[in-house]
């Protein structure tokens, strides 16, 4: 099967990787020729056409985004979604023959590739897919990323009608799927599937906690929650940094490191230089950070209050390879929390409780070893090869995948393997 992939991250450099290139690596040992169109939504405007062979084979093709740089930040993010798009389905037109594949796989928003989702239908290609991780433009209105009024009206009449041009469509989790069905217009013909975020399950080899420590200039004794990741909105940073005041308040040992780069890691850098137990640390590469996090305790992923879908922190693959316990502020509802309570590899609580998530934290970090347990999440649940299945059906390729379909009518679910893991669980967090 000849695969486009277009996506928006895509990292090559050594010792990096992400979800995008971990499932085109799969793809491609799974015996299918891969292309990638990478839109670097990060890079600068100017950035020259690239095109690269990685080590799997899978060939990439990297241009950069364009916008209006004047007029503000309202102008310049909306030129960025209609000029890239444009910008995307030029170099999808003079370096690709679109017409030779036999699936086209994105991720929402499809905003940002609409020329190319349009000339995908066009070419014929068969089988459409649509990753979604988060719901635009709702998710990003409802973290303050996209205002109300005119400008969310437009994204979403605009964004709907995109949908439209996808065979297939595949969620993150068993409610995600719902809200799909309650919130977007879905046609019949359109699959709408499940499968969790993705990751390398490998776990990470022991290493020497005191030496690391003495590396990055950690404490050498008191236990460390981590967070890894992009230093933006969206990640619950203030529920994190308010277990840090409780923790504070307490007299815990209990120390709180962020490490990661964006808007955020100025402001935090700043707290951590007056407050003693908030620690900050520049972003790592995909090795070392796995290696800074077995010399941690305990892993924090937190979302923001108000938000009406759900997610699974993508770090959390990474704190479970490392072996660390999860403690987790998340949507109330969210199947995460059952992840974490079927396979014992973490805590949820609620927004808002800050003491809270430092008790848990601390507790978690203080309840040994959960390797085992870890390791099995991560093959039931998070391994890459569950996420290449639900591609491979979605296009027409071999059986049935096992994971999860959803029908029509979500309140009479077809059972699957991947649905009984997350519908299946307690829902009681803790």
């Amino acid at each position: 099967m000849r695969v486009l992939m277009i996506a928006m991250q895509y990292p090559t450099a050594a010792g990096q990787s992400y979800l995008t290139t971990e499932l085109a690596d799969a793809l491609a040992m799974s015996g299918h020729d891969v292309e990638v169109l990478h839109l670097d939504w990060g890079a600068a405007p100017d950035l020259k056409i690239e095109k690269i062979r990685t080590q799997t084979g899978v060939s990439v093709t990297r241009c950069g985004p364009k916008c209006v740089s004047s007029f503000g930040a309202l102008v310049r993010n909306a030129s960025k979604f209609v000029l890239s798009g444009r910008r995307a389905a030029k170099v999808a037109e003079l370096y690709f023959d679109l017409s030779k594949f036999d699936a086209a796989i994105a991720w929402m928003p499809a905003l940002a590739i609409a020329p190319l989702a349009r000339k995908l239908a066009r070419a014929q290609i068969r089988h459409r897919l649509l990753f979604i991780w988060d719901f635009f433009p709702d998710h990003h209105h409802e973290i303050g990323r996209i205002p109300s009024g005119l400008p969310l009206r437009i994204a979403r009449a605009w964004e709907q009608r995109l949908l439209g041009r996808f065979t297939a469509i595949i969620c993150t989790l068993p409610g995600n799927a719902d809200y799909l069905r309650r919130r977007f217009g879905v046609r019949a013909d359109q699959r709408v599937l499940v499968t969790p975020i993705w990751g390398d399950p490998t776990p990470v080899p022991p290493v020497d906690r005191a030496a690391v420590r003495r590396t990055y200039g950690l404490p050498a004794q008191a236990p460390i929650a981590v967070f890894g990741g992009q230093l933006v909105e969206g990640r619950g940073f203030e529920q994190m940094l308010a277990a840090a005041d409780a923790a504070l308040a307490a007299g815990s040992d209990l120390s709180f490191l962020f490490v990661g780069d964006g808007r955020f890691a100025a402001s935090i850098s700043e707290r951590a230089s007056r407050q003693a137990n908030v620690l900050y640390r520049p972003a790592l590469s995909r090795d070392d950070f796995l290696e800074l996090l077995g010399a941690c305790d305990v892993g924090m992923v937190a979302t923001v209050p108000g938000v009406t879908s759900f997610s699974i922190p993508s770090k959390s693959i990474d704190y479970l390879r490392a072996g660390l316990p999860i403690i987790a502020a998340v949507e109330h509802g969210n199947d995460f929390v059952q992840i974490l309570n079927r396979y014992g590899v973490g805590a949820a609580v609620p927004f808002g409780e800050g003491e809270l998530f430092f008790l848990e934290a601390e507790r978690l970090a203080s309840g040994g070893p959960i390797k085992a347990r870890a390791a099995h999440c991560l093959e039931e649940i998070f391994d890459v090869r569950h996420a290449l299945a639900t591609v491979l059906d979605a296009a027409g390729e071999g059986p049935a995948t096992r994971r999860t379909e959803v029908p029509s009518n979500p309140r009479q679910p077809r059972k699957r393997s991947a649905e009984r893991a997350l519908r299946h669980s307690p829902s009681k967090a803790g």
